[in-house]
């Protein structure tokens, strides 16, 4: 059966980067990929995707568009459910500024990004987290129910990614940060 849940802006997740010394800023791109979807029906999490997902940029205004792609073609059982699993990639891409520093194409040597102060040469940079991603788990508020490929609700998720770059001290590179995810069902 083919998920028929309407993803109107994006999907979760959430990754932790520990840092020391720190100014956070706006993400001009934000590019994810997931990498393990599931979903907890009550007594086990079913899995409805794991391999590579196409980026997906959720600082872009299309975030949901792209999101609702990579969503549209997975398979979810008939079943009750209340929480989703997400674990991320941990190969982003990112470009974004701190306030004052502004990422460019180059990695620095503690796998972040380098950086200039001049903005008009701000530029994407590709960052992977050596340490394992712990996937996010949400809670919807209303449970999900799936029967005969059609679901009782429809999930609209959003991203705020205005503190989604972090610029380390201790590093002196600039890293992907946790972006706001806000997850709201709406009953069809």
């Amino acid at each position: 059966m083919r998920i028929k849940i309407s993803i109107v802006a994006g999907i979760l997740f959430s990754f932790l980067i520990a840092t020391t010394g720190w100014a956070n800023g706006p993400a001009n791109a934000y590019e994810v990929r997931i990498s393990k979807l599931e979903l907890w029906n009550g007594s086990s999490w079913v899995t409805v995707f794991e391999g590579t997902s196409t980026a997906i940029d959720i600082a872009s205004v299309s975030s949901g568009a792209a999101a609702g792609q990579f969503l549209s073609g997975l398979s979810v059982p008939d079943g009750t459910y209340t929480q989703s699993r997400v674990t991320p990639s941990q190969v982003f891409k990112i470009k974004g500024n701190d306030g004052s520093r502004y990422t460019i194409a180059t990695n620095g040597s503690n796998g972040g990004c380098q950086y200039t102060a001049n903005s008009a040469l701000e530029a994407a940079c590709t960052v992977t987290i050596s340490d394992p991603i712990s996937p996010d788990v949400t809670t919807f508020s209303s449970p999900i129910t799936m029967q005969n490929g059609v679901a009782s609700h429809k999930i609209r998720v959003s991203f705020d990614t205005s503190s989604a770059v972090q610029y380390n001290s201790l590093a002196d590179e600039i890293f992907p940060a946790t972006p706001t995810v806000t997850v709201t069902v709406i009953a069809l």
